[in-house]
């Protein structure tokens, strides 16, 4: 082994950062996508919503 402790370490202590940073970036878009969904559903009236059932049916060949 020709690299030392410090030089093994500093790749993964940036993954780590690089990885963390990338979550909170994340979270907090999700954060704020969550308001704006949740502030445009709040202020439109409730409305009546269709249902869709649907049913599935298999057939098995056997071969």
């Amino acid at each position: 082994m020709t690299k030392t402790f410090a030089h093994q370490a500093a790749p993964i202590a940036l993954a780590a950062l690089l990885t963390t940073a990338m979550l909170f970036a994340t979270n907090a878009l999700a954060s704020h996508q969550y308001r704006v969904a949740s502030a445009a559903q709040a202020s439109t009236p409730a409305v009546a919503m269709a249902v869709q059932h649907v049913t599935i049916v298999g057939h098995r060949a056997n071969a």
